[in-house]
C-alpha cells in the first residue's frame, strides 16, 4: 500500500507538545503523529467503532 499526504490543522502549542514527544522519543513530528493515530485507529477497530480492515477477524 502506497504512502499519501495529509495536510492537518492545529494550534500552535499542539504542534509544539507534538514536537516535544517526538523529539523524546527521537522520532520526526511526521512519524509521531502516524503513531499516535495508528494506536487511535487500532483502539477504535478493537472497540467495534470501526469495522475491521480487509482480512482481519473480527
Amino acid at each position: 500500500m502506497g504512502k499519501v499526504t495529509v495536510t492537518i490543522y492545529m494550534e500552535e502549542q499542539d504542534k509544539e507538545a507534538l514536537q516535544q514527544l517526538a523529539d523524546a522519543e527521537e522520532r520526526s513530528l511526521s512519524q509521531m503523529a502516524v503513531l499516535i493515530l495508528k494506536r487511535a485507529i487500532k483502539k477504535a477497530r478493537e472497540e467495534g467503532i470501526i469495522p475491521p480492515t480487509q482480512g482481519e477477524g473480527k
